[in-house]
């Protein structure tokens, strides 16, 4: 008798009978568009439950209902006994979905670093005509704190896992310093997905250093407030990282295969 591979097992879900028109979710959708396009700022009440019912024409289950279901997307958050209020949405409500989409589609290294060549340097660039004393000093602590491990690495005294960290925590810092919140929330997801090969990349010797120097170069750029030359540093440094970040991954890969074969013995 033929196996059901994966691609034809039928899910079995407990489901409700549907409904034509959920008065509920029309609700939550008139309101959601109002706080939208109204642009109703943090703190901002909503009227009461029954000011709602008695505008919309429904009953206050109704609203309560819609309520929750704006709750849930991040647009509210109610306060028993005190009301509704507008609350900003969370950057991981955009965030987390990329990632899980990165993750669950196991996409490329490859093609991670050609979206990475697209915008890096251009935040770098950005970062050079933006940046303020405080967001410099956090690169610079960042950089710091780096070259520390970098020598404890090299003597074998520091966890390969505190220098990925503070290495991803550059570009972060990099997005920051640009000012442009767009930056942070796109590349978050993108350098994120990397940690797990960098921990392994961090233990090829001489990589931490030209790491290291790779962010120092781009700091240089950005602190003489030098566009052109802080994208060519950043470009540079990230054609440095893919070529032994994707040896790396054939290599974590390739383990991964031969578990199994290890364990069957």
């Amino acid at each position: 008798m033929q196996e059901t591979t994966a691609t034809e097992r039928t899910a079995e879900l407990k489901l409700e009978p549907a409904s034509r028109v959920s008065l509920a979710a029309t609700v939550a959708d008139q309101l959601a568009t109002r706080i939208l396009d109204d642009h109703l700022s943090q703190g901002d009440r909503l009227p009461s439950e029954r000011d709602l019912a008695t505008q919309l024409r429904v009953s206050r289950l109704v609203v309560r209902e819609a309520l929750r279901t704006l709750t849930e997307r991040g647009l509210i958050e109610v306060r028993p006994g005190v009301g509704a209020f507008v609350v900003p949405m969370p950057s991981g409500a955009v965030t987390r979905p990329l990632a899980l989409y990165l993750q669950r589609n196991n996409v490329a290294l490859a093609h991670l670093f050609q979206l990475r060549h697209a915008l890096e340097p251009g935040i770098a660039a950005a970062a050079a005509g933006a940046t303020q004393p405080a967001a410099l000093a956090h690169l610079a602590a960042n950089l710091d704190a780096t070259a520390t491990l970098v020598n404890e690495l090299e003597a074998g005294v520091a966890a390969h896992d505190e220098f990925a960290w503070l290495d991803l925590q550059f570009h972060q810092l990099l997005a920051e310093a640009t000012g442009n919140p767009l930056f942070q929330l796109v590349l978050d997801p993108l350098i994120d997905r990397q940690l797990e090969v960098r921990r392994e990349g961090a233990q090829v010797p001489g990589a931490a250093r030209r790491a290291h120097d790779g962010h120092a170069a781009v700091l240089r750029a950005v602190s003489a407030r030098d566009a052109a030359a802080a994208a060519a540093a950043m470009d540079e440094h990230l054609t440095t990282v893919e070529g032994w970040l994707t040896d790396i991954e054939k290599r974590v890969a390739a383990r991964r295969l031969d578990a199994p074969k290890e364990g069957n013995g």
